[in-house]
């Protein structure tokens, strides 16, 4: 059985936004979760391009109603490791590849998953630039101004600081794609395992743990280790780069049904 790390149980509310919670940008697009320490793996779930996307100071949250059953999710800011822009290449018809953001995180027992949003208001590369962006700036600023309680040393934290200037993603329609590696990253933690996965459409999974800025403080610990896993391994970014491409080319071998390749095209399955 895999794990799903960021989809709630099927049916779950998440509720409102908490208490000061700014929001930063909101649309609908495609949503998956890839395993990204898997070769040649395909997505964990999908949701399609009407699936609701908000993204706020503190993370990302999205929502897909299909008139039976609601499914949603979440990943905080505490968790990404990489951030990276990948544009979809120049083909049409069953060759084509859709411009994706992929949020790669630290996962338990070496494992890298990663949320992966693409198609609908992200379509074009210049707004999957806009929301990267975006999303490089809102886990920078969270981790500057929590840095005392997820454990990110001031080197660190200063390094963090720049990125909220810069360096901007800067894309076009098949280019090579930019990552940012994102300092301070929490692992994600393992998700329940005594809660069954429920077979039900589009997509179900065991619950993960969600965190709280109360709960950062424990992880102060689990967030220095992840510093030194990440110095360890400086490859990591060209590594996610790497994996970005095998994951473009999965999505590129999938059968035209005459929509093109997307992501949502796995909702079926």
């Amino acid at each position: 059985m895999f794990h799903q790390h960021f989809l709630s149980p099927a049916g779950m509310d998440l509720g409102p936004l908490d208490g000061g919670e700014r929001v930063l940008w909101q649309g609908s697009c495609a949503v998956a979760e890839y395993a990204f320490d898997e070769a040649s793996s395909l997505p964990r779930w999908t949701l399609p391009e009407e699936t609701q996307v908000v993204v706020t100071d503190r993370r990302v949250r999205y929502s897909y109603d299909n008139g039976d059953a609601q499914s949603s999710g979440e990943l905080f800011w505490l968790w990404p490791q990489h951030l990276r822009v990948q544009p979809g290449n120049r083909e049409t018809g069953r060759n084509a590849t859709v411009t994706q953001i992929q949020l790669v995180c630290n996962g338990p027992d070496g494992t890298f998953p990663a949320l992966v949003v693409a198609g609908g208001d992200l379509s074009k590369v210049s707004a999957a630039d806009h929301l990267a962006n975006t999303l490089r700036q809102a886990i920078a600023r969270f981790r500057v101004e929590n840095a005392d309680l997820i454990g990110v040393p001031a080197p660190q934290a200063r390094m963090l600081s720049r990125l909220v200037i810069g360096p901007e993603f800067s894309n076009y329609q098949g280019g090579e794609g930019q990552t940012v590696s994102l300092l301070g990253a929490v692992p994600v933690p393992a998700p329940e395992i005594d809660e069954p996965v429920a077979p039900i459409a589009p997509v179900s999974g065991p619950h993960s743990e969600r965190p709280g800025v109360e709960a950062d403080a424990l992880r102060a610990e689990q967030a220095m280790r992840a510093e030194q896993a990440l110095h360890e391994e400086p490859d990591l970014a060209s590594r996610a780069a790497s994996l970005a491409a095998r994951v473009a080319n999965l999505v590129s071998q999938e059968p035209d049904n005459g929509r093109g390749a997307n992501l949502s095209q796995f909702l079926d399955r």
